[in-house]
């Protein structure tokens, strides 16, 4: 009788305690549960709606450099950006608008834009390698050709706006064989030069052939 009194006692004693170790775990259940409840709809929209900004900025960044990419697989350095030259003969405040942010030369008349052109200004990660901006006119100097040892890299069709020879529309890189440098006008349409503004061939030999010492040049964001 002893032993099955002692057999019943620790059969309850077991009962009970998993009763408890039941109970302890529907309340943490219950508790977990109850505040999932309690979490205030607006900050669970929050979430959600930050969420989504980040999926949206992410796709956009994307998307981004999706057509930069394609623009940039467009462009042909050798031929002009867009179709036919104007005819500016008859242009009575012609000047050249730089957009350092569009990466594009806007031959304007007055406010009207008479043609765009593709670009690659200063890479803008140090003084010697920005593009300046401010106001400036055409310089005499120009030329068809010049090759720079230090950089390893010379240019067609260069016509000089700032320092006499220091600025410069030029075409794209090339080496001293007169060969384009691919790599480098591949970058038509961002930032890539040392200061000066790339075009293509074409393009720059248009600005070499028709643009006029003294015209206006306007370099801004």
């Amino acid at each position: 009788m002893k032993n099955a009194s002692k057999y019943s006692f620790f059969l309850l004693l077991l009962i009970i305690v998993a009763s408890l170790v039941g109970c302890s775990s529907n309340s943490l259940i219950a508790n977990t549960s109850e505040k999932e409840k309690n979490t205030p709809d607006n900050e669970k929209t929050v979430l959600d709606d930050k969420e989504s900004k980040e999926i949206i900025k992410e796709k956009t960044a994307d998307q981004a450099d999706e057509e930069k990419e394609a623009v940039r697989k467009e462009i042909d350095w050798n031929n002009p950006s867009n179709g036919t030259y104007p005819d500016i003969k008859n242009a009575q405040s012609l000047w050249i608008d730089v957009s350092v942010d569009d990466q594009k030369v806007y031959i304007k008349n007055e406010n009207t834009i008479l043609y765009t052109m593709v670009a690659s200004t200063g890479l803008d990660t140090n003084p010697d390698n920005s593009t300046p901006k401010g106001t400036y006119y055409i310089e005499p100097e120009r030329g068809e050709w010049f090759f720079s040892s230090g950089y390893k890299e010379g240019a067609e069709y260069w016509v000089s706006w700032k320092n006499h020879g220091e600025f410069l529309f030029h075409s794209v890189p090339m080496d001293e064989n007169k060969q384009v440098i691919k790599a480098e006008a591949e970058k038509l349409g961002e930032k890539a030069s040392h200061g000066c503004i790339r075009l293509t061939v074409s393009d720059a030999k248009w600005i070499y052939d028709n643009i006029q010492t003294n015209t206006k040049v306007v370099i801004r964001s």
